[in-house]
């Protein structure tokens, strides 16, 4: 069995859009080199389901949301944005 490390991730995720989020949720399960099946059987959830999460996380609950970063080994932390790095469009 390979143990994963937290210093395979080495970047944070400045998210403010549902694509970002889908970018970041994938790119963080490809770190640990999980399958969307293997993922999946650790959370408790089909492939199917996590493919829909990655697909359209505008759509997962919060509490969802969390347990899949828990199982990933992230936390989610709010802040405030600087003016300097807000995207065009965002409110």
């Amino acid at each position: 069995m390979e143990v994963f490390l937290m210093e395979n991730i080495v970047k944070d995720y400045h998210i403010q859009t549902p694509a970002q989020l889908k970018a970041a949720l994938h790119s963080l399960r490809r770190a640990q080199r999980l399958s969307q099946l293997e993922f999946g059987r650790k959370v408790g959830l089909s492939q199917e389901r996590i493919s829909a999460i990655e697909n359209h996380p505008e759509r997962i609950t919060t509490d969802q949301l969390l347990t899949l970063l828990m199982a990933l080994g992230v936390e989610l932390v709010i802040k405030p944005r600087s003016l300097e790095t807000k995207a065009p469009g965002i409110w």
